[in-house]
């Protein structure tokens, strides 16, 4: 467990109300902020309360300079140290980073830049454990397996009768599969065959487990569709060595596959088939599903009048934000250009709407960052609900249409579908 408050930033300059707007926008994002101008001020909360990233101005404080309190600093926190900067050469650089600084940011402070570097150190240091679905008809086996993985971290289900898998495959959905070849009810390599013909589980790693030694026969049950083949009773650290390089080569190409490249959300792909998982779930279960769709107000305007890469600072700061706002990150996706995709499971439509009109509210307030200085951004989103015998494209489409009437009515509001 992380020593860090998660979402708390420190500020440290001799004008600390310099990072009062700073402050508020980072709200937006739920991150909370402090600033300080004195050393003693720092330290005394460094004792109490340690941040997730500090930013400290490059003149350090109002009663000491920045080289002369990092020594200090560094033995109370280990987290990222980002010095704010208006361009330093090589040699300040290096002495800074000999100090202690780990990172380097522009002044005047580019908010959406400084977010991306805090998650990509925040994903980087804190990933997820692996999840491994162990299919194994010995029991004894099994246990051994399970029990080196899970001291080592990874979250292990382990089930034994292979004809059960696809289910758990789509329930748990393991970043690796490692698969027993000899099973009574069917053979490792015929079950990997059967996983191949579902596009849903078709990039998913199969590595076998076995006591076979025979590299003909190991290179033949890999033909059927593994990737790997370990013999059982291994070295235990030979075994987590390749099941963490397994599942973390998977995980870099389903990120690849499944993200919007801009965004880091569901891609249009994936974020339909995630609703359509849903779909099947409220209906199975008769469980409230709704669903919005949300779209830039005249964002061809802002291209036109601030550039493209505005444009794309605009879309970051929203996706972020319905990222972090929704009670699932995986509920929402960049359904293309400047529209979104929000899934409100176990929400009714009002519900949805109040949600989303939220999520409105607090966009319109941030402030979005351009060569003269702010502008402001709104979107309209249209929210319809799931009714019975509706397919996931018929929801959609009755969302669509609500946003269509939401920018008749004038933009900036949510629409809700007749169809209710």
């Amino acid at each position: 467990m992380s020593i860090f408050t998660k979402r708390l930033i420190y500020f440290v300059a001799p004008n600390i109300e310099q990072f009062a707007e700073i402050g508020r926008q980072l709200h937006f994002f739920g991150f909370e902020y402090k600033a300080f101008n004195r050393n003693s001020a720092l330290l005394a909360a460094m004792h109490s309360e340690k941040p997730c990233a500090m930013v400290i101005d490059e003149t350090g404080m109002s009663d000491i300079s920045t080289l002369e309190c990092l020594p200090l600093l560094k033995k109370l926190y280990a987290g990222p140290l980002f010095l704010a900067n208006f361009g330093l050469g090589v040699d300040a650089q290096l002495a800074f980073l000999r100090a202690g600084i780990t990172d380097f940011i522009a002044q005047p402070l580019n908010l959406q830049a400084f977010i991306d570097r805090i998650d990509l150190i925040d994903e980087q240091d804190n990933p997820s454990p692996f999840k491994v679905l162990l299919v194994d008809d010995s029991d004894t086996a099994a246990k051994w397996t399970a029990s080196v993985l899970s001291g080592a971290g990874m979250v292990v289900k382990h089930i034994d009768n292979p004809l059960t898998v696809m289910p758990y495959l789509a329930n748990f959905k393991p970043d690796i599969l490692l698969l027993d070849v000899y099973m009574p009810e069917c053979t490792g390599d015929e079950i990997a065959k059967v996983i191949r013909q579902t596009p849903q589980f078709d990039s998913i790693p199969i590595v076998f487990l076995s006591t076979e030694t025979h590299r003909g026969r190991q290179l033949m049950a890999r033909s059927m569709g593994g990737d790997d083949f370990l013999v059982k009773n291994m070295e235990p650290d030979e075994l987590i060595a390749a099941v963490t390089i397994t599942a973390e080569r998977y995980r870099r190409i389903r990120r690849w596959m499944t993200r919007d490249s801009l965004t880091g959300l569901l891609n249009h792909t994936h974020v339909i088939e995630a609703l359509s998982r849903e779909v099947t779930r409220a209906h199975k279960e008769s469980r409230p599903l709704s669903y919005a769709m949300v779209d830039i107000d005249f964002f061809k305007r802002i291209n036109d009048q601030y550039g493209h890469s505005v444009g794309d600072r605009v879309i970051k700061s929203l996706s972020r934000l319905l990222k972090q706002s929704m009670p699932n990150p995986d509920a929402v996706g960049r359904y293309g250009g400047e529209e979104f995709a929000l899934i409100w499971s176990d929400h009714t439509l009002i519900r949805a709407a109040q949600r989303t009109d939220e999520l409105r509210v607090l966009f319109q307030d941030l402030a979005q960052s351009n060569a003269d200085g702010h502008f402001n951004a709104s979107f309209s989103a249209g929210v319809a609900q799931l009714k019975d015998g509706m397919t996931a494209q018929q929801l959609i489409d009755a969302a669509d249409q609500a946003l269509y009437q939401a920018k008749a009515a004038g933009r900036n509001q949510i629409g809700l579908s007749s169809n209710r």
